[in-house]
């Protein structure tokens, strides 16, 4: 099924839009025997598909890269992808809600798009991304941990806050009247605070794991 997957790559200092192209078929045995040559018809019909992917004039006329799985059933996959920098095909792949299918097939155009525009070898994403630094969900990882531990520290420190009055200071004072109603409302929000701080490092630490699994299993 022709798609069309927009793709963003954000790996400093590159910051690029594309959109990606591309069509899967997958021809049974005797789909391909049907053929006078079934590989060659196979390959002919995804790119046929790619060119009628959108109104792109580019992948129009861009011969697209073929990717070929032969599975021990006899039938043949082929993926024909074509990489895109024209805008208006960015927007427009933008308002297409992904199904199931089309997500998975989303996720390997992207690696697709992003090794292709870095020169890297198949597979070689994962590891250009850690020589540049925290992936996205590292850094969001970061913050939320950083904000959950200020927050219990707040906490911590409001807990022990204890305001006594100087004998010189009457209790009328504006001083004092500062100190009690401090220490009242440091007794009041010492707890909630810490609770909320460990909560955001716990929520944090799921949050983290969930996406790393789902990325991982996509």
């Amino acid at each position: 099924m022709p798609l069309s997957v927009p793709v963003t790559i954000t790996l400093p200092p590159i910051d690029h839009s594309y959109t990606v192209h591309t069509d899967r078929q997958r021809w049974s045995a005797d789909q391909l025997i049907v053929e006078t040559d079934g590989r060659a018809a196979l390959e002919n019909a995804v790119r046929e598909n790619v060119r009628k992917s959108s109104t792109c004039v580019f992948a129009g006329l861009t011969e697209a890269d073929i990717s070929v799985t032969e599975h021990p059933d006899g039938s043949i996959a082929m993926v024909g992808r074509v990489l895109c920098d024209e805008a208006d095909c960015h927007t427009a792949a933008r308002r297409h809600h992904l199904d199931a299918a089309e997500a998975i097939e989303a996720k390997a155009a992207a690696d697709w798009a992003a090794e292709k525009h870095l020169g890297l070898a198949p597979g070689g994403l994962r590891a250009e991304k850690r020589r540049s630094g925290w992936t996205f969900q590292e850094r969001t990882l970061f913050a939320r941990m950083s904000i959950g531990i200020i927050l219990t520290a707040v906490g911590a420190a409001m807990s022990t806050y204890d305001y006594q009055r100087p004998d010189n200071l009457s209790g009328g004072s504006l001083s004092a009247v500062f100190g009690q109603q401090a220490d009242k409302t440091c007794n009041l929000l010492a707890f909630p605070t810490i609770v909320a701080g460990a909560l955001f490092v716990l929520f944090a630490v799921i949050s983290h794991v969930t996406t790393t699994r789902t990325s991982k299993e996509g």
